[in-house]
């Protein structure tokens, strides 16, 4: 959809729950956004493992206020990103995805982009703002055979010393607001 078009789709609906429906709630609708918002005439930024080797956060959190302000032109309200994996099996085909296989790293540059999208954490989320989807809680970076959905055989020091620290960053730092769950399970659960 054009964003006149994607405006239009979201005003009808929004109208139609609250003056249709019995409780009257508006809905939340949600985009894509992991390198630019993946819509008809946005803008497409590189994949997040090229902008994590720029080793600069400023431009993760410009690029990302840019995608913001172009996805709430559009009615959504949230982002499903940025993704905090941290990539562990060159097999996997998610990698560039990812901002890389450093926590460290990927928690700075995570952080950068959750404070493009949203904004002071001390404050609401601006109009030209959205809520940022932290993704995938966790360990989805290291899965058996490199497979996707596939179990991830870690410990639970691994677990947290690796993969829950840019997430565990994220939300102190950053004040994330949305945190998707992964689909593997970890150590057998």
């Amino acid at each position: 959809k054009t964003p006149e078009q994607a405006v239009m789709f979201v005003n009808s609906i929004q109208k139609y729950l609250v003056e249709e429906t019995r409780l009257g709630i508006t809905a939340m609708f949600h985009e894509e956004a992991l390198h630019g918002h993946a819509g008809l005439y946005s803008t497409s930024f590189p994949q997040a493992i090229g902008l994590a080797s720029t080793f600069n956060p400023e431009l993760m959190h410009d690029i990302y206020s840019v995608a913001a302000a172009e996805v709430r032109r559009r009615g959504a309200q949230q982002v499903l990103t940025p993704i905090l994996d941290v990539a562990r099996d060159p097999r996997w085909g998610r990698i560039e995805e990812t901002m890389g296989e450093d926590p460290y790293l990927v928690a700075a540059m995570g952080v950068a982009g959750i404070l493009g999208f949203q904004g002071d954490p001390a404050k609401k989320i601006g109009p030209d703002k959205v809520m940022a989807t932290l993704k995938h809680l966790t360990g989805h970076g290291q899965p058996i055979g490199g497979l996707n959905i596939a179990p991830t055989p870690v410990g639970e020091r691994e677990l947290n010393e690796i993969f829950l620290f840019p997430f565990e960053a994220a939300v102190r730092l950053a004040n994330a607001r949305s945190v998707m769950a992964s689909y593997n399970e970890i150590d057998g659960i």
